[in-house]
């Protein structure tokens, strides 16, 4: 069944969060380290959008591709949006600094989910890589999620964070496949092209945006083709 196969390979990435929270509760990784770890997962997201997404949407109609990418653009500006306004209006008190952040990522963990399920649905060797590359991805989230916490909240809440991230791209997923299984054609690749563009927004405006606030080193710019070539070797190989 499509739905077991994709929430199987989905439990990486829930496990990758968790990972990630509790390496931002017992050992926070400094700016460099942080940055590295962006540079590497840019390069993975980068990779498995022109290995695997961009092929599947390059044989589609023009204008459903054209109409994918610009919901996908569109989409994922709107977000950054509602996260500037969060904070600018400190909605969620305590939490208020983090709350941009946890809302924008765990609207982006529903988008990725559903993204999973639907490149399994039309390609289950694609749908193993999105996966995969998503689940580094969602290590750093956990990272950052966390990290943006309150200090002085405990562990257990702390962890809650990752923890709903895995559920919320969980549920992503099954939405996506119980949604979306048995239907081709047009929906399929407007989904295909809304995730490849909200997937380069992630890492043309969020993940190296933010590398980039510490200075490039020579480290960092390698492990950016470190995360690329292994997910392209990965696709070579599967």
């Amino acid at each position: 069944m499509v739905l077991v196969q994709a929430l199987s390979y989905t439990a990486l990435a829930v496990v990758a969060a968790l990972i990630g929270g509790l390496v931002a509760v017992y050992r926070p990784p400094g700016a460099q380290m942080e940055s590295n770890i962006q540079h590497f997962a840019a390069g993975v997201v980068t990779a498995a959008v022109a290995a695997e997404l961009l092929p599947d949407v390059h044989g589609r109609a023009p204008r459903i591709v054209v109409l994918g990418f610009a919901i996908g653009v569109v989409t994922m500006l709107g977000i950054h949006r509602l996260s500037k306004t969060i904070e600018k209006r400190g909605v969620g008190g305590q939490y208020a600094g983090a709350a941009g952040l946890l809302i924008t990522v765990g609207i982006d963990m529903i988008i990725d989910g559903v993204l999973i399920g639907v490149t399994f649905l039309d390609n289950p060797d694609t749908g193993v890589i999105i996966a995969v590359a998503l689940a580094i991805e969602v290590l750093f989230l956990g990272v950052a999620g966390v990290v943006a916490l309150p200090r002085e909240l405990g562990v257990a809440r702390k962890l809650a964070v990752p923890t709903v991230f895995g559920l919320l791209l969980a549920a992503g997923v099954t939405g996506g496949v119980l949604a979306l299984e048995g239907v081709t054609g047009a929906p399929v690749a407007i989904i295909l092209a809304f995730g490849s563009a909200a997937l380069l927004y992630l890492v043309t405006e969020e993940l190296l945006v933010k590398a980039g606030r510490v200075p490039e080193t020579p480290v960092s710019t390698t492990l950016f083709f470190v995360g690329f070539l292994a997910i392209f070797l990965l696709d070579m190989l599967h």
